[in-house]
Parts: C-alpha cells; structure tokens; sequence
C-alpha cells in the first residue's frame, strides 16, 4: 500500500469520521490501496445507509462513489478535487446489512479543464459487481478579483 500520496488520501478519510452532511457517509471507510490516481476502500454496510427495502440506497452509493473517485483524483500530481460536471451510476446488484463493500477507484485521464474516472464497487464476500460509475472533473478557471 506504500505511495506517495498514502499519508494525505488516510488524512482525508480519518477527516470524514467528524465530517457534517453527506461526507460523513464515508466515515466507514477502510482504506486499503492507494497509488498514482488509483484509491481502493472498504466499508460495512449498516443500517444507516439502507433503503426502505433494506439495502445499501443508490444515492449513498453514488455519494460513496463521488467521494472515492474525488481522493483518487487527490492521489495525483495535481491534488486538486475539483467540481463534478457528472456522475452516471449503474446498479447491478443489492448489498444488505453486515456486508462489506469494495469501492475501487481510478482516474482515467486528467487534462488541463476536465478529469474523467470511474468506480466500481463490489461485495467483498463474493466479488459480486454491484456498481459500476463514471465521474467526470472540472477545473474552473480562478476567477480575477
């Protein structure tokens, strides 16, 4: 798990544990590999982040997906999150409570305006593809005062 960016991308999930509002949906999270534009965590899925039907909701999913795919962006050179143009989810399969999941994240490309990654998020126990994302980045310019 040794990378340069290993230190910050734990530093930026340890922050989530006192976090207010939807990052603390990830307050759960294990880090368990990062390297270059590359980020890789695990969480339980508990009773908190359930649907009316009793499995894992897509809007946590698709938070946690935001989330993950933002501190792969960090483990670049750039180590700029930047904005989200869009997020395009698919949902495969259910996770229930007690399961662990597997958030797997990685920067495709960044550019000088516009970053593209994706996320996949599996249960652990069977390696079950349960999500699939895409996320696209922009970097607005700085605005001149």
């Amino acid at each position: 798990m040794a990378s340069k960016y290993l230190a910050a991308i734990k530093q930026i999930y340890k922050s989530y544990e006192t976090a207010k509002g939807f990052c603390k949906f990830a307050s759960g999270c294990r880090v368990l590999s990062v390297s270059e534009g590359h980020v890789k965590v695990e969480m339980d899925v508990t009773e908190e982040l359930l649907n009316p039907p009793g499995t894992l909701h897509g809007g946590c999913t698709a938070t946690l997906v935001d989330i993950v795919t933002t501190t792969a962006l960090m483990a670049t050179e750039r180590a700029h999150p930047g904005v989200s143009v869009d997020l395009i989810v698919s949902y495969l399969a259910a996770a229930h409570p007690g399961e662990t999941i597997v958030i797997d994240a990685s920067v495709l490309r960044a550019g000088r305006t516009l970053a593209y990654t994706r996320a996949d998020v599996f249960r652990k126990k069977d390696n079950l593809l349960i999500a699939t994302a895409q996320h696209t980045k922009a970097f607005p310019a700085s605005k001149q005062k």
